[in-house]
């Protein structure tokens, strides 16, 4: 990751990526429910948290390595989404989105991200993704080892990430980004320190996530 490139670009789009986080915040407010914490605000707030940034930095940067496909594991209202889209031209991409759909705010922002990115073709598959997931992968077997960018952060029990990141690394395709999130959680990082030595994955040098930690890593192996 080149991070002075990264941040440079970044603040070219800050305006209109200031737009959107506030058009999001509006349906939020709007559905009259807390928003779970994300890569801008702290959990169940909607305080915009300074120490935040280096992780949007890196979301942003990885979106831009996709070519074709992005998955995201755990929508929420979107914000993790706009990072991977806002810094990207208007080359079409295939965005795959699995999500449980518990909150009110879930579907009127993802509404607005296909309203905002007309150029995006987006799927949403919602509902619990340890099923959901490998349901979906079942049927689409065309579309394993074929995604640029995979992000997971979906449900953060023990079971849940374990089998989240066992499905996501099918639909990688060798040289592609997966995003794991909250991995100061011990038994989370611990699954990505499985992945690195096994030799399936090499860590990327982003920039450090002191708030809601996160961890990158390249795919160097097809499995």
């Amino acid at each position: 990751m080149d991070k002075d490139t990264t941040i440079n670009h970044y603040m070219q789009v800050k305006s209109t990526l200031e737009h959107h986080v506030n058009n999001l915040e509006k349906l939020i407010i709007a559905s009259g429910k807390m928003l779970e914490g994300n890569s801008f605000y702290i959990h169940e707030t909607l305080i915009r948290e300074e120490s935040l940034l280096p992780k949007q930095l890196n979301t942003f940067w990885t979106g831009l390595q996709a070519k074709k496909r992005i998955c995201e594991i755990g929508f929420n209202a979107g914000h993790s989404t706009l990072l991977m889209l806002a810094g990207r031209d208007t080359t079409p991409i295939e965005f795959t989105i699995f999500d449980i759909g518990h909150h009110a705010y879930t579907q009127p922002c993802l509404d607005y991200m296909k309203e905002a990115f007309p150029h995006v073709t987006f799927e949403y598959i919602e509902g619990d993704s340890t099923t959901k997931l490998p349901n979906w992968t079942s049927k689409n077997m065309d579309r394993m080892w074929s995604y640029d960018v995979v992000h997971i952060d979906g449900g953060h029990s023990e079971h849940c990430v374990k089998n989240d990141m066992k499905n996501a690394i099918r639909l990688l395709a060798p040289g592609g980004y997966l995003i794991v999130d909250d991995t100061n959680i011990p038994y989370i990082s611990n699954f990505v320190e499985i992945y690195l030595q096994l030799g399936q994955f090499t860590e990327v040098d982003v920039c450090v996530t002191p708030t809601y930690p996160h961890r990158i890593l390249q795919k160097v192996v097809n499995v």
